[in-house]
């Protein structure tokens, strides 16, 4: 079928889809059990029609400067609530629901928003609606990014505690020629197909893959809470076509691919992004699903460019991010200045077109005159122009052995056969500064040989790099995509300092156990 080049509004589009696939399946929400729930187009149309009137109304109310902040979650209520929002031209900030009060109200000021809020319950659309209705918090405009109200709001993963808005003004309108957008279309993205979403409904690319699956006139299936092995059965059951995942979910999820490669057979790719992945992972999904259906993306909330790369690429390249996908690489040092010698610096990306007030809405990104910005991660180009990514710069420390790179570091521990999940973190007492490690083990009963991990490492990093405090744990705290959450991580530490915590394996905090021995 030949695709219109029209462009439509938001709800222009919906009520075509409407008209064009009344009965067609919009949104397929599957729930742990294997119990489901799925939503027409037509009756998408028609609710999504219904939240926009009202949404409508609350920003006549408040002269044009309401801004709707959802607590999002993997469900038809979040996306019918921003595709709504989109339609009546209110900008909304889907956000995790995890996020405190004090500082949900301190990012909203920071970002020009008034930081009080008030609390609406929107009432279930249909009797036989299973939910109470969803929770929304409105709040309002103090002075709007860039002097316009943006179309929404997406927050930056927040790990140190202190989340920033980003605003976005793309999704005004529905244009053909850039649904899907580039990056999805170099990942194997086809128009009307079967896609899975399992990401929370608050991050960047699941952001983008929801609107454009619907507006594509895709069937989006949204994996509510589903353990690996129903998850595998949903992408076999419903012959998933494409999906998005990061690292920690293809973690979590290998053994039981691993065990059931055949119900990997209807996808055509899976794009992962959000975190580094481990090489030995990567290397375990380029063996169940081959070179042509793994793709990466590297790039950032702050929308300041990314890069692409394809499973047989980095085969040929392991370690590579990809190289820039309309978009602009530079290696530069911390004034922007493009290095003159070869070796790792701060890595800038620069968006087609972009230039310097480009990031006038994002003044924490460390920007160049001419348009490029850095995520803050450092990094290398290799002569054909694909991107390797070394560390975060934030991540380097000075110990009293040496430099340490704490997010390298973590990497290379979780590459450990034993080892499910690590991630450190400086410790500073009394001016003396050691690496923490938290560790959690494969299988959480055996205690780490940690003389066999340092022996490991040994192999990829010198020895002044090694922890000199290392716990074991059950889980590590991170966000729903996986990203660690520093602050919660220190609070392990200082618990385990006031001796609270209850494994150790080895701590210069606890009794004096030999360096390289368990406790």
């Amino acid at each position: 079928m030949r695709r219109s080049t029209a462009v439509l509004s938001i709800s222009g589009r919906l009520s075509e889809l409407a008209a064009d696939i009344p009965d067609n399946p919009a949104i397929i929400e599957v729930v742990a059990g294997g119990s489901h729930r799925e939503i027409t187009y037509q009756r998408l149309c028609e609710d999504v029609s219904a939240l926009a009137e009202l949404f409508d109304s609350w920003k006549r109310d408040m002269d044009g400067d309401a801004v709707i902040c959802h607590p999002a979650s993997v469900s038809i209520e979040s996306a019918k609530i921003i595709l709504a929002a989109l339609c009546a031209g209110v900008t909304v900030f889907p956000h995790s629901p995890q996020i405190d009060a004090e500082v949900l109200s301190g990012a909203l000021s920071r970002a020009g928003l008034s930081g009080d809020t008030r609390c609406v319950r929107i009432p279930p659309q249909h009797e036989t609606d299973q939910d109470s209705g969803a929770t929304v918090r409105i709040t309002r405009w103090e002075s709007p990014a860039e002097g316009r109200r943006p179309q929404y709001l997406l927050a930056t993963s927040g790990s140190t505690g202190i989340p920033k808005l980003v605003p976005f003004w793309n999704f005004g309108s529905y244009d053909p020629r850039a649904v899907p957008d580039a990056v999805f279309r170099t990942c194997k993205w086809q128009s009307g197909q079967k896609q899975l979403i399992v990401l929370p409904i608050y991050h960047i690319g699941t952001v983008a893959a929801l609107i454009q699956g619907v507006l594509d006139r895709n069937q989006v299936f949204l994996a509510n809470r589903l353990d690996p092995e129903e998850l595998l059965d949903t992408i076999a059951d419903r012959r998933i076509e494409w999906l998005m995942l990061t690292p920690n979910y293809m973690n979590h999820l290998l053994p039981a691919a691993v065990r059931h490669p055949e119900r990997l057979n209807s996808l055509n790719a899976i794009l992962h992004t959000a975190l580094p992945c481990p090489a030995p992972l990567k290397q375990a999904w380029l063996d169940l699903l081959g070179g042509e259906r793994v793709f990466e993306m590297y790039g950032g909330t702050e929308g300041v460019g990314v890069t692409v790369i394809s499973g047989s690429e980095w085969m040929a390249r392991p370690g590579s991010v990809g190289r820039g996908l309309l978009t602009e690489i530079r290696i530069g040092d911390a004034r922007g200045l493009e290095r003159g010698e070869d070796g790792i610096g701060l890595i800038y990306l620069r968006r087609f077109g972009a230039s310097a007030r480009t990031h006038s809405a994002t003044p924490w990104l460390q920007s160049t005159s001419d348009g490029f910005a850095s995520l803050g991660d450092m990094g290398w180009v290799d002569e054909d122009g694909y991107l390797y990514v070394f560390d975060r710069a934030a991540n380097q420390t000075a110990t009293s052995s040496g430099v340490a790179w704490l997010g390298r570091l973590s990497l290379v521990l979780r590459t450990h056969p034993d080892i499910l999940d690590a991630e450190g973190i400086a410790l500073t007492d009394a001016g003396h500064v050691d690496v923490g490690m938290l560790l959690v083990t494969r299988d959480s009963q055996t205690v780490p040989d940690l003389a066999e991990l340092e022996r490991f490492c040994a192999t990829q990093m010198g020895g002044h790099e090694f922890p000199q405090v290392y716990l074991q744990v059950d889980e590590i705290p991170r966000s729903e995509i996986g990203k660690p959450d520093a602050t919660a991580i220190r609070a392990i530490f200082e618990s385990a300092s006031s001796r609270q915590f209850r494994t150790p394996v080895t701590s210069r905090f606890e009794e004096e156990v030999p360096h390289g021995s368990t406790a």
